[in-house]
């Protein structure tokens, strides 16, 4: 399912590498293609912009001020009914 995120949108976290971040309502602050992690170097964060990459979301908690990175597939909006627009049924007008 494809959704339209922008910045400003609240979201709920479903899925990540730090246990902690799954079940959180962040704000949405950035969105970024990067390129693969690199895991080598524990003091490398590994995550670099890069054209044609995975999107990501620079995110900040709801509850307090920290941030995270959270990969775009692992987020689910939290507005309307979780569905993209161009998906919604459109009311059906009763007969006379």
């Amino acid at each position: 399912m494809s959704h339209q995120f922008k910045p400003g949108d609240l979201a709920l976290v479903t899925n990540h590498t730090y246990p902690p971040a799954i079940g959180l309502c962040v704000e949405l602050v950035s969105r970024h293609l990067v390129g693969p992690v690199d895991r080598r170097d524990p003091m490398d964060p590994g995550v670099y912009e890069q054209e044609g990459g995975d999107p990501v979301w620079v995110v900040a908690e709801m509850e307090g001020e920290s941030g995270a990175i959270v990969w775009e597939k692992w987020i689910m909006p939290l507005r309307g009914d979780f569905e993209p627009e161009q998906q919604k049924a459109k009311e059906v007008e009763p007969c006379a």
